[in-house]
């Protein structure tokens, strides 16, 4: 799990496995990412590395969702086709959180989205 920052957002990228032995580091990361102490409105998961997302973890992404929204922050999540966004599609979480095709596309949508 890494976690950067860039102009506009927090990025949490995950690589590998995310399963009940990952799940509790990762829901961390995206939880402290919800409430750094930044001008940063939004909120990144990269899960263009990811090679399985345990069904049962998947749930933890509406919960950062709503994690980052009590906090002000939006979450956008990045899932090129595989693994990840099959997951994300089967769980039906990609209905209720923004996902894009990979990073650039949810950097691009943070950058120009304005309130």
């Amino acid at each position: 799990m890494i976690t950067r920052g860039t102009r506009s957002a927090v990025v949490v990228s995950a690589v590998g496995r995310i399963d009940m032995t990952t799940e509790e580091l990762w829901r961390e990361q995206i939880e402290d990412a919800c409430t750094e102490k930044t001008l940063k409105r939004y909120v990144i998961l990269d899960l263009g590395q990811v090679t399985f997302l345990s069904v049962a973890a998947a749930p933890l992404v509406v919960r950062a969702h709503y994690h980052c929204l009590h906090r002000g922050r939006l979450l956008r999540v990045a899932a090129p086709p595989g693994p990840a966004l099959h997951t994300l599609q089967v769980t039906g979480v990609r209905d209720l959180v923004a996902v894009y095709r990979d990073l650039d596309a949810a950097m691009e949508a943070a950058g120009r989205t304005r309130r």
